[in-house]
């Protein structure tokens, strides 16, 4: 996806789940993007040198990409940022990350997936720890964590785009560029010292949260649970014009409990996870582009409708959030039908 003003950032900004009224919906899958991408493990010590495995969900209206039989073949590529955002740059990754010239991307361990472990200083880099300067500039302020207390090092992954299937807004001439903002544990700053041995007594490190089924109800029909797999399973029929209710169901053990700092109370807060679903579809349209639950709400599915439009093959995916940076996708297809 895409440098400066029209980078996508996997590590998505909650905001309105309703789907806006002008232009195309986000939902809406149009030509070649990357949808998200999950980390195996969701957060890391970078002092482990524990290696990361990443798969990107690269999707296209024919289904996922790349893959043999597609039209896009090439490997993605990948590379993982050790600049830190200088205090001059308003984006969420530094420029220099960006560039694919400046910061060369290598194929991973398949069409889709990459392993590497983070950088060894990255708390440094992106973390509480003051970076350390260099070239002569002064060092850079150290980060803020987000309401979790999470801080994340970008990892960017490109899709190269045949010239036939290139659009405008694409990163660049001749791809999209996108980014895992992949999350590292750095333990608490400025915290009084016994709220950090509590802290460091308690903290579990993420887990990914796991999708497990799509239950689809058509009007006047049974409702129908499909197991949630990476890969669609035999397409589920539907009508044309049909509004189906959909929901999104993931496992009870998918939403963990964490402690957080509390700057206003100065006391360590335990929290549980709130979860997001995105959805994407070739096809039809949703009620809302983003659904969920709060962190006070104990359901496991978010609920959303689609409704089918023109007869033919859709493709539908399914991305799963929780509010550490954990991600899971599935995906799932529709055969329209008059």
């Amino acid at each position: 996806m895409k440098p400066t003003s029209i980078v996508a950032f996997l590590l998505l900004v909650s905001g309105s789940a309703c789907r806006p009224q002008v232009g195309p919906p986000v939902s809406l899958v149009r030509g070649p993007a990357i949808l998200d991408v999950k980390s195996e493990p969701a957060e890391v010590d970078p002092t482990t040198g524990t290696p990361v495995a990443y798969e990107a969900l690269a999707v296209d209206i024919g289904g996922r990409v790349p893959a043999p039989a597609a039209d896009i073949t090439d490997p993605l590529l990948w590379a993982t940022c050790d600049q830190p955002k200088p205090p001059t740059e308003n984006n969420s990754v530094s420029s220099a990350c960006l560039d694919p010239n400046k910061l060369p991307g290598v194929a991973g361990t398949s069409l889709t997936t990459y392993s590497a472990p983070l950088s060894s200083n990255a708390c440094a880099l992106f973390g509480p720890s003051t970076p350390p300067a260099s070239n002569g500039q002064p060092s850079v302020r150290p980060r803020d964590p987000d309401v979790t207390g999470g801080y994340y090092q970008p990892v960017r992954v490109e899709l190269l785009v045949p010239e036939s299937l290139r659009r405008a807004g694409m990163s660049t001439q001749d791809s999209i560029i996108s980014f895992q903002l992949q999350r590292i544990q750095c333990g608490l700053a400025n915290a009084p010292g016994s709220i950090i041995v509590e802290y460091n007594r308690d903290y579990q490190l993420n887990n990914n949260p796991v999708l497990t089924s799509l239950t689809v109800q058509a009007p006047n029909t049974s409702a129908l649970d499909v197991p949630a797999a990476p890969a669609a399973g035999a397409p589920i029929a539907v009508g044309t014009g049909q509004s189906i209710a959909l929901a999104a169901n993931w496992s009870s053990d998918s939403v963990e409990t964490y402690p957080a700092f509390d700057l206003i109370s100065r006391q360590l807060l335990s929290h549980r996870e709130s979860m997001r679903v995105s959805w994407y579809a070739t096809g039809g349209a949703f009620t809302h582009d983003i659904t969920g639950r709060s962190e006070n709400e104990s359901e496991t599915f978010a609920e959303n409708t689609w409704t089918s439009d023109a007869p033919g093959l859709v493709h539908m995916w399914l991305v799963l959030h929780d509010a550490r940076g954990g991600t899971d996708f599935a995906a799932f297809d529709f055969s329209v039908g008059p």
